[in-house]
């Protein structure tokens, strides 16, 4: 990205690495992670088209304890990233939950149905959060919807659209990357924040799902990686569309 480039990207959806959670994800603390999503998102911001919108899928983070008598910490990055995502100037228009199978999560209760004995209670976590954001331009929607063509309009009617913000789709299962986006959920979005023809951006793209459904649905796409193995494999992905990668 040119740093003078300015508003071309019509929608971002991603999902950050997790904090210190997996192996590709390693901070020297949790407001270093918080800065650096700071940086990402106000770069996301400034290249984004006025009026248009950032969705951001993250979820509470579980750190190890460093030893059986020490205690865990568990990372609100949902709502921590969201004031700062405020603070950026995104406006917060909805929140999904994502909601997964419960076989498909880790089982966090196990000792607690063991003796069942208050306070221990720990929940088996099954939801994920997608955070809607728009940047603002003192515009409603309607002035952003009419720019388009009534031909590109009629190609970018959603149906089968789920009617509340509750989503149920299963994970996504990848032998390399350990947090690989479901194609649905990417389908999801696509469909229902932007149009035909528009430039759809992911700053954590792994290994391309999001790319797949957007030129499916007949998108532009943008993605950047910083982890070679989720490049490469994104990048034999996107040439089977005909589509280059830079390194």
């Amino acid at each position: 990205m040119q740093d003078k480039q300015e508003n071309f990207i019509d929608l971002t959806f991603t999902s950050p690495p997790y904090y210190n959670a997996r192996d590709y994800s390693n901070y020297q603390s949790y407001q270093d992670y918080l800065s650096f999503l700071q940086n990402v998102f106000s770069e996301v911001f400034r290249l984004t088209n006025n009026g248009r919108f950032c969705i951001v899928n993250t979820s509470p983070v579980l750190t190890e304890r460093a030893r059986r008598s020490a205690e865990s910490v568990r990372h609100p990055i949902p709502f921590d990233l969201h004031h700062i995502m405020q603070q950026i100037g995104w406006q917060y228009l909805d929140d999904i939950i994502w909601i997964k199978p419960e076989p498909s999560v880790k089982n966090r209760n196990a000792g607690f149905g063991q003796h069942r004995k208050p306070l221990a209670y720990k929940p088996n976590t099954v939801t994920e959060y997608l955070f809607v954001y728009r940047k603002p331009d003192g515009k409603l929607l309607d002035y952003h919807m009419r720019k388009y063509d009534k031909e590109i309009i009629q190609q970018s009617l959603v149906d089968n659209y789920p009617s509340t913000n509750v989503w149920f789709i299963p994970p996504a299962r990848d032998k390399i990357h350990k947090a690989v986006f479901p194609y649905k959920l990417c389908e999801n979005v696509v469909k229902l924040y932007s149009y035909v023809g528009d430039t759809i951006y992911d700053p954590f793209c792994g290994i391309g799902t999001l790319g797949r459904a957007a030129i499916d649905l007949k998108r532009k796409f943008i993605g950047t990686e910083f982890t070679e193995k989720y490049f490469l494999i994104s990048k034999e992905i996107m040439n089977n569309y005909d589509i280059q990668c830079i390194e």
